[in-house]
């Protein structure tokens, strides 16, 4: 039988800490969870090049080594008990990509001597012919049957919103939003005139919004799971929030318009007010030292009381 997400279920969504080597700091599932629990875990992975099966061996980005840990994705799944949903930001891999989409696949079911259950995948990749492998966004599906739809968006070409509508009416959003800057973005496609990361990340925002809007009134709720790239107060960034402009406009945007216009809630600070807890840490820098919580789950105000 499928989990099915109904008024009287239970979600629980679970986000790890970024990178491929880092175990679950925001909380951890039991064993054996109930079985009208719909489970969903959300991991930024930065890279997955160690447990990708590629047909090179050299070292591939940020100093990991192609198929180092093989078995990662698959023991992260076991030790959470097998998530019904599970939701890998920056995947790193573009559209073209046959073999990584391969070592993707396979990597959800390395082994599979555990008896556990085989996993579906999904996904959203950068459609750019040209530069480094970046963005990417997939999601793991355990009972497929229960999906009714998988879509990208049209006015992304980066890999970085991957839709799944449920036969139980509601949709699963995986997100991978841009980090603003003052750097230019630029369209791969073409279709989009340069701007600044600053300027397409409110865009980013703004249309993301009017996606789910448009699933809310053909009557699905919404779980919004990922990677948005915005700290929302000053306890979730170490040492200070970035209020200046503009990252202070994109904040205030996706604080006022987005979250409230969608009618979602940041499910991690609703249920923990007080918690300081972070889901990237800089780099080169001690644990804590630079630190913040930019991945969320933005559940509908009208399941938060199932969360």
């Amino acid at each position: 039988m499928a989990k099915r997400l109904r008024s009287e279920d239970n979600l629980d969504v679970d986000l790890d800490e970024k990178g491929p080597h880092t175990k679950p700091r925001l909380g951890s599932v039991p064993p054996h969870a109930p079985a009208d629990l719909t489970r969903i875990l959300s991991w930024n992975v930065e890279t997955p090049v160690p447990f990708l099966q590629l047909p090179t061996r050299s070292a591939t980005g940020a100093g990991s080594t192609a198929g180092s840990s093989p078995s990662l994705l698959r023991d992260l799944l076991r030790r959470h008990d097998y998530p019904d949903f599970v939701c890998l930001q920056e995947v790193r891999a573009r559209h073209t990509d046959k073999s990584w989409i391969s070592a993707l696949r396979l990597a959800a079911n390395y082994g599979a001597h555990d008896a556990g259950p085989k996993y579906t995948m999904y996904h959203s990749l950068n459609r750019s012919a040209r530069g480094q492998r970046h963005f990417g966004v997939v999601t793991y599906v355990k009972e497929p049957h229960a999906v009714v739809a998988v879509r990208e968006v049209d006015w992304d070409a980066e890999g970085r919103v991957l839709i799944l509508e449920l036969q139980t009416g509601w949709a699963l959003v995986n997100v991978y939003a841009l980090n603003g800057s003052e750097y230019m973005w630029r369209d791969p496609l073409g279709r989009t005139a340069p701007k600044t990361r600053n300027e397409r990340k409110r865009d980013f925002n703004r249309l993301l919004m009017e996606e789910c809007r448009a699933m809310q009134q053909r009557g699905l709720r919404l779980v919004l799971i990922g990677d948005f790239n915005i700290s929302l107060t000053k306890r979730d960034c170490h040492p200070r929030l970035r209020t200046e402009y503009p990252h202070g406009l994109a904040r205030q945007e996706f604080k006022e318009q987005f979250i409230p216009g969608l009618g979602v809630v940041d499910v991690f600070r609703d249920l923990h007010p007080d918690a300081k807890a972070y889901s990237w840490f800089a780099k080169g820098k001690p644990q804590g030292k630079d630190c913040a919580r930019v991945d969320y789950a933005l559940v509908e105000a009208s399941l938060k009381d199932n969360v």
